[in-house]
């Protein structure tokens, strides 16, 4: 049996009769693979993944979620800038975390940019 190496979950999902769970990833060569398995099974995991999880992590760590979209908007009521990625619930960021926020992302972009894209195996 062949090993796919992910390295991105991209997306999770439950079926519309909510008996299956699908997870989505992407390996370093940006090929997806879909795994569905029934929800009971995905209950057997948790613990599995806890373990997994709270152990350190060698190397670059922990796997990284790569949404397909986001938009970025604000709270008619409040002063408070909403984040959200794919059709997940927004997250609610207080204006200066988010000022915070867009700086960081600014930072990051502009160092990212300057180095050279990483070799794929």
């Amino acid at each position: 049996m062949k090993t796919f190496l992910a390295t991105t979950l991209t997306e999770t999902a439950v079926s519309t009769d909510r008996r299956r769970f699908k997870l989505t990833f992407v390996d370093a060569d940006g090929q997806q693979y879909a795994i569905s398995i029934p929800c009971a099974i995905a209950a057997e995991l948790v613990p599995v993944l806890e373990s997994v999880a709270a152990q350190p992590h060698a190397g670059s760590g922990e796997m990284t979620r790569l949404p397909k979209t986001c938009a970025v908007g604000h709270a008619t009521g409040d002063r408070m800038v909403l984040l959200r990625f794919d059709d997940e619930a927004p997250y609610a960021i207080e204006l200066e975390v988010a000022r915070a926020l867009a700086e960081q992302l600014h930072e990051q972009s502009a160092e990212l940019s300057e180095t050279a894209r990483p070799a794929l195996h």
